[in-house]
């Protein structure tokens, strides 16, 4: 068997596959009526009406007083972290390689 032959054999199955899956689309599956009313439709009704936004730039003294007003936010600190890493990634390829640190897989160096 040649090459040629092998490939129209080749482009005959194909060419039969795609005819039957669209013989079975078009003529064997169930046919859906439009008249139905399907359950999972959903029709919004918009009651409102568009409304034009401009663009309102505050001048620099609005911001300088909002500046004023504003109190800054109290911030609770946890203290330092200790046991969860803050190591960069040579570090970790450090203790990596002295088995210093418990690695599942293989890490390439």
């Amino acid at each position: 068997m040649s090459w040629t032959d092998f490939l129209t054999t080749i482009f005959i199955v194909y060419l039969l596959y795609y005819l039957l899956n669209l013989f079975f689309d078009l003529f064997l599956s169930s046919k859906v009526s439009t008249e139905e009313n399907f359950e999972d439709e959903h029709f919004f009704a918009e009651t409102f009406s568009p409304e034009l936004i401009t663009l309102e730039e505050k001048t620099q003294e609005a911001v300088a007083d909002s500046a004023k007003e504003e109190k800054p936010a109290v911030v609770i600190s946890s203290g330092p972290v200790s046991s969860s890493g803050g190591i960069g990634l040579k570090q970790l390829f450090s203790l990596a390689k002295d088995n210093l640190i418990e690695h599942t897989r293989a890490i390439p160096y």
